[in-house]
């Protein structure tokens, strides 16, 4: 797999940024559940990842998707983010009223709502460029979201579940000590930020297969030593396959050691091949159930205390032969 400048490590943009393609497909309506059904016994959230075309959701659409987990038994669901800054067709950010009804269809369904601040698309440049280029990142994101997290109502509001830091941290770009340290006072402020309009923060992790003499636990080691985030360990294997779960187990078990509460994300999709691999054409379909049925074992097994999948919808909601046979099995 060659590696891009912009894109470094394939899985990370697969898993959050460039799934977009999925949600082209059509979605079905409203799912029954049939008797004899096999639903998961652990599956307590999913993440659901805004994009322009959620702009135009009405209640009834936000009522399907939040339905949807809450047929499987999920509490939480996690918006990805409020919406995108320096994207390459304008900054654009889910107006109130498109999050009071986020907010409205999860309360009516038992569930909450942990909240993803707005993502800087410069976070992908500024990973990959030198020192200077970071520095300036973290001060210019922190300081938009503050500004955005000081305006914010939603932790006032029932449903609310915390706040979501819309990135992913793996040891790739992270092998240098001073950048960690640069890394970990930026989640600092950002996680103050938070804090201060009342709820926690929880942020991705996942294990990068780039060669790098940075260690994961080691990033996480020096976060957690000032910042006190909840990890979202993702299992990484809609990209790179089964064995990377075994990559986790020193994060795993330096988490558990510390009495870091955490959770599991489980990947509900797999890539398919395509003609580049920075990321760009990215092409997947859900994945089949036996897969995902040992994926959601590790994660029951991690020591996790939540496990969330990534993501019902669109991978378990589209109109796809694959879609189907997965809620077939479930029952759904």
């Amino acid at each position: 797999m060659s590696d891009s400048p912009v894109f470094p490590d394939v899985p990370s943009p697969l898993r959050r940024r460039l799934l977009r393609a999925a949600l082209l497909a059509p979605a079905v309506g409203a799912l029954a559940v049939l008797p004899g059904c096999s639903i998961p016994t652990q599956v307590d959230g999913t993440f659901l990842q805004p994009w322009r075309s959620h702009l135009d959701w009405t209640m009834a659409d936000w009522q399907r998707s939040v339905q949807l987990a809450q047929r499987l038994g999920c509490k939480q669901l996690v918006l990805q983010w409020a919406g995108i800054h320096g994207a390459p067709e304008g900054d654009w950010q889910l107006p109130d009223a498109s999050l009071r009804m986020v907010f409205t269809a999860a309360g009516e369904a038992g569930m909450t709502v942990r909240m993803g601040l707005p993502f800087e698309q410069s976070w992908w440049k500024a990973i990959g460029g030198d020192d200077a280029t970071l520095q300036a990142f973290f001060a210019d994101s922190l300081g938009r979201a503050q500004q955005w997290l000081a305006q914010a109502p939603w932790a006032r509001l029932q449903a609310f579940g915390g706040w979501y830091v819309p990135y992913e941290i793996e040891q790739y770009h992270w092998a240098d000590a001073a950048r960690v340290q640069g890394l970990a006072q930026w989640l600092h402020g950002l996680q103050q930020a938070a804090h201060a309009q009342g709820g926690d923060c929880a942020i991705s992790t996942y294990f990068s297969r780039l060669e790098t003499t940075g260690r994961l636990e080691t990033v996480w080691a020096t976060v957690l030593d000032r910042v006190p985030l909840r990890p979202m360990v993702q299992d990484g294997v809609g990209v790179a396959g089964a064995g990377n779960v075994q990559q986790l187990k020193p994060l795993l078990a330096m988490l558990t050691q510390r009495g870091v509460a955490f959770d599991a994300i489980v990947e509900l999709f797999r890539e398919l091949p395509g003609e580049n691999s920075d990321g760009t054409q990215f092409k997947g379909e859900t994945a089949d159930a036996t897969r995902i049925e040992r994926q959601l074992a590790w994660a029951a097994d991690s020591g996790a205390e939540h496990v969330l999948v990534y993501a019902l919808d669109p991978w378990l909601s589209q109109d796809t032969p694959q879609a189907k046979a997965l809620r077939r099995h479930w029952g759904l």
